[in-house]
C-alpha cells in the first residue's frame, strides 16, 4: 500500500484497507480460521498421493493457501519402477500412466491396440493400477510386467517399442491374459489395413507385427506335421478386402492357444464370404497364423 509519511495511511486510503482486511477474514474457515482452498487442497493431495501420484506442489509466490489455477500447476509425476536393463519400458508406460490419471477419455483413442471395451474395464481401477506400477518392474520373455496388491500390469515389447506402451491389466498370478476379445481385435485390425483404413496411421506389419513369425511349428490341428504359419508365406491374401462385418464376429477354441475367428468378408468384386482365421498367442499377443 502506498504511504503519505513516515508510518501514515493517508486518509483516501482507509477505505480500501477496511475492504482488504474483510476480504482477509473471508477467506478463512469461520469456525476455525484455515483458510478454506489450503484445507481443500490438503484433502486432494492425500487423495492423489495415495493412489501412487506425486501431488503438485502449492505455489509460495502467492498469499499462503493460494493453488494456481488448474492450467498452470505442474503435471502430476507417476511412480513406475525401474526395470533392471530395460529403462525403455518404465518411460514407455509412464507415458500411458500420466494420462491414466490426467485424461482417462483419451485412452480410447491412443491405446487403439486393444479393444475398447476391454480397455475401459481393465483401466477402471485407476489406484489398482498406480499401486502396481510402484513395484519394481520384471523383465521377462515376451513382456514386461509390474505387480502389487493383487494386480498385474503388463507392456508388450511392441508397445514398448513404440514409446507409449498400452498394457493389459489383470489379477496377479493370472496365466490368461488375452481374451476372445483380443483376438477379435487382432483379427479387426489387420482386416482395417487390407482394407485401406488402418485403425490409426500407424499400425503397420513394421511397428506392431500381426501374423504370427513362425518361431514354432504351425499346428492348430495337433497333427503334428506343422510348418510356417501360411499366412506368413502368403500375407495378402486378403489383400482384396473392401469391408469386413466386425459386430458379426464369433471365436471358437481350438486347442492350447489356437482360436478360431470368424468373419464376414467383402472383397472389392463386392461379394461376401464368410473367413474363418485362426491365431496362436506369441510375442505380441494374437497373431494370426492362418485363412480360409
Amino acid at each position: 500500500m502506498g504511504r503519505t509519511g513516515r508510518g501514515a495511511f493517508a486518509p483516501a486510503h482507509t477505505f480500501a484497507l477496511v475492504v482488504g482486511i474483510l476480504a482477509s477474514a473471508a477467506a478463512c474457515d469461520s469456525q476455525s480460521g484455515i483458510p478454506v482452498d489450503a484445507a481443500e487442497t490438503d484433502v486432494a493431495a492425500g487423495e492423489v498421493a495415495a493412489a501412487g501420484v506425486a501431488a503438485a506442489p502449492t505455489s509460495t509466490a502467492d498469499s499462503p493457501g493460494t493453488v494456481p489455477p488448474t492450467s498452470a500447476r505442474p503435471a502430476p509425476q507417476v511412480v513406475v519402477g525401474e526395470v533392471p536393463g530395460n529403462p525403455e519400458a518404465a518411460d514407455a508406460v509412464r507415458a500411458w500412466a500420466l494420462d491414466l490419471v490426467t485424461d482417462p477419455e483419451g485412452l480410447t483413442s491412443t491405446c487403439w491396440t486393444l479393444p475398447p471395451a476391454q480397455m475401459a474395464e481393465q483401466y477402471e481401477d485407476t489406484g489398482a493400477v498406480l499401486r502396481a506400477l510402484a513395484q519394481p518392474g520384471v523383465d521377462g520373455q515376451f513382456s514386461v510386467s509390474w505387480t502389487g496388491g493383487g494386480t498385474t500390469v503388463s507392456v508388450k515389447r511392441s508397445e514398448i517399442a513404440s514409446g507409449y506402451a498400452c498394457p493389459h491389466v489383470h489379477p496377479a498370478g493370472t496365466a490368461d491374459v488375452y481374451t476372445p476379445a483380443d483376438a477379435e481385435h487382432a483379427v479387426a485390425r489387420f482386416l482395417s489395413r487390407e482394407a485401406g483404413r488402418p485403425v490409426s496411421p500407424a499400425d503397420t506389419e513394421t511397428a506392431y507385427p500381426l501374423i504370427c513369425p513362425g518361431f514354432s511349428p504351425w499346428d492348430p490341428s495337433g497333427a503334428g506335421d506343422g510348418g510356417q504359419p501360411p499366412l506368413k508365406q502368403d500375407p495378402d491374401v486378403l489383400a482384396d478386402t473392401t469391408a469386413f462385418a466386425a459386430d458379426d464376429m464369433t471365436t471358437t477354441p481350438v486347442r492350447g492357444d489356437y482360436v478360431n475367428v470368424t468373419v464376414p468378408v467383402t472383397d472389392v468384386s463386392g461379394v461376401t464370404k464368410t473367413k474363418q482365421v485362426t491365431l496362436s498367442i506369441g510375442q505380441d499377443g494374437y497373431c494370426l497364423g492362418e485363412v480360409t
